[in-house]
């Protein structure tokens, strides 16, 4: 938790005078575990990522992300974000909250979501579980659970966008809903990835090289198929 999160939103207040500030991912969604981060946006006029950094050392010890958004640009839906950016923008509108400010993020909508972006999308998590697999080697352990099971249920949630036209926001939206899906021998993966989430179960090294079969060879070449066949369709309006 936030020791006193009403010292946090006044050094950010005074540090950027923002137009909107507004809190997302697990802490909004309240899917959140003991020690998962806040990520925290703030809306301003100009860019002023310098400042930015030095808020993050700050904030870095209580776990909190601070990122900037520039206000001209984020109402248009354009963000600098290595994320796949609709996909990630839908998800800062759909459980954003605004701390301070203006109500922005609540008054925006979605962007659709085709299967480009959805290739897109899978195709950074195959980059994740890549990661996991680097931290295993490197013994850091931490990391590569926590790359496993994100790429994992992210990736996941590629399939239930092409299969289901559903966009689950949260790492139990997704895994209830992968319940609907026809796994076939990946099913108890993505159960021992949810167990990761949950602290639950730990990941063996079998876990990583089966997570990035299942990505590339199994959810990948769905999505490839429907792209050749209907071109970049959109999947969620």
């Amino acid at each position: 938790m936030i020791k006193k999160p009403d010292v946090v939103l006044k050094k950010i207040i005074k540090t950027y005078n923002p137009v909107s500030v507004f809190i997302y991912g697990s802490r909004a969604r309240k899917d959140f575990l003991k020690n998962s981060d806040f990520e925290i946006g703030v809306v301003t006029h100009t860019d002023g990522f310098a400042g930015s950094n030095k808020l993050n050392d700050t904030f870095a010890k209580d776990g909190i992300n601070v990122y900037l958004f520039k206000l001209d640009d984020f109402k248009k839906g354009i963000i600098d974000t290595p994320f796949q950016k609709n996909i990630h923008l839908r998800e800062l509108i759909a459980a954003g909250k605004t701390l301070h400010g203006e109500k922005i993020i609540e008054n925006m909508k979605a962007p659709a979501i085709t299967i480009v972006d959805v290739m897109q999308d899978l195709r950074f998590n195959i980059g994740y579980a890549l990661g996991a697999l680097i931290a295993h080697r490197n013994k850091d352990f931490k990391t590569a659970s926590l790359e496993f099971y994100k790429s994992c249920l992210f990736g996941t949630r590629s399939l239930l966008i092409l299969k289901k036209r559903k966009f689950a926001l949260s790492y139990d939206e997704i895994f209830s809903l992968s319940k609907e899906l026809d796994l076939d021998i990946y099913s108890d993966l993505v159960t021992t990835a949810y167990n990761c989430r949950t602290g639950r179960a730990k990941y063996s090294e079998i876990h990583i090289f089966q997570n990035i079969s299942y990505l590339n060879k199994f959810i990948e070449p769905e999505l490839m198929k429907f792209f050749k066949k209907y071109g970049n369709k959109t999947l969620i309006k």
